[in-house]
């Protein structure tokens, strides 16, 4: 008497129990920064000024690591210049918050009269885009 089928079996059933699951299918969140670069090139694309701010420092190949930049910590990721107001975007996607020195940051931008945005999603940036900036009355 042979044990092969039952063995068989036993090996089957293993495999569905280990398999790995298919992942749910959904529309995957843009990363950060496809989402910086994406902002960026709306607003160039609409004849304004933008840049994505770097505040990671700068490598030096002599020391053999980075140099933390001159800029002021907290410093929203995108600078823009719209119809002569500025503007500011920090982008956060996933579970990412705003750091202490975002959150007075963008406090001291907003008092100083820049418009700023924290961009979870290219779609809420658009809408905060068309209201703050091409929608009269403008501010």
């Amino acid at each position: 008497m042979s044990h092969l089928p039952a063995f068989r079996q036993l090996q089957n059933f293993i495999g569905e129990q280990t398999a790995r699951k298919p992942r749910k299918k959904g529309v995957k969140p843009e990363s950060a920064n496809a989402l910086t670069r994406r902002i960026v090139e709306h607003i160039r694309n609409r004849g304004h000024f933008a840049t994505r701010l770097q505040s990671t420092g700068t490598y030096r190949d002599d020391l053999k690591k980075f140099v933390p930049s001159q800029q002021r910590l907290g410093l929203p990721d995108v600078m823009a210049v719209v119809g002569g107001r500025s503007a500011f975007i920090e982008i956060k996607v996933g579970r990412d918050t705003l750091s202490k020195d975002q959150k007075k940051a963008i406090a001291e931008l907003q008092q100083a009269g820049a418009a700023v945005f924290i961009a979870h999603d290219f779609d809420s940036f658009q809408a905060w885009f068309q209201a703050e900036f091409l929608t009269p009355p403008f501010a």
